[in-house]
């Protein structure tokens, strides 16, 4: 069964949003069971930039990455996330904040110690960030000379 095959039944058999979403099961096969992998959802960008640090993988059931693209669908990140997060071969799952703002109601049932779960900031997330700290900073060294 590929993996497209497993995310369009189980998005037809649940409604979005539902309490069912931790449910769902299923079979992944593992190479080695002793191997921890990196799962990524995040959008073509970091995504990319992760594979050129060699965290990609991808079989034929099995692949460790979601590159996220506007058209994509809640579902299918919700869907995706489950299988990653309910898989014993994935220790830590990397997600960009955009993507994470839209799995925030999923995230918050997340309890388990693994996978761990980092969230990475994008070039746009990062900026007003920056420059609220930058602000902050002058605005503390303007006091220090008043």
């Amino acid at each position: 069964m590929s993996f497209d095959t497993i995310v369009n039944s189980l998005s037809e058999s649940k409604e979005e949003g539902s309490d069912e979403d931790f449910d769902v099961l299923v079979a992944v096969e593992v190479e080695d069971p002793t191997v921890m992998r990196i799962g990524v959802i995040a959008d073509t960008e970091v995504t990319l930039g992760l594979f050129l640090a060699g965290i990609g993988y991808h079989r034929e059931n099995f692949r460790n990455y979601l590159m996220v693209e506007p058209s994509t669908t809640l579902g299918e990140l919700e869907t995706f996330f489950l299988i990653m997060y309910k898989g014993g071969n994935i220790g830590i799952i990397l997600l960009d904040y955009p993507t994470s703002k839209r799995l925030a109601h999923v995230l918050d049932k997340c309890k388990n110690i693994l996978p761990i779960i980092i969230i990475l900031p994008t070039k746009t997330t990062i900026m007003p960030y920056m420059e609220e700290k930058d602000r902050q900073r002058r605005q503390r060294m303007r006091e220090a000379y008043t």
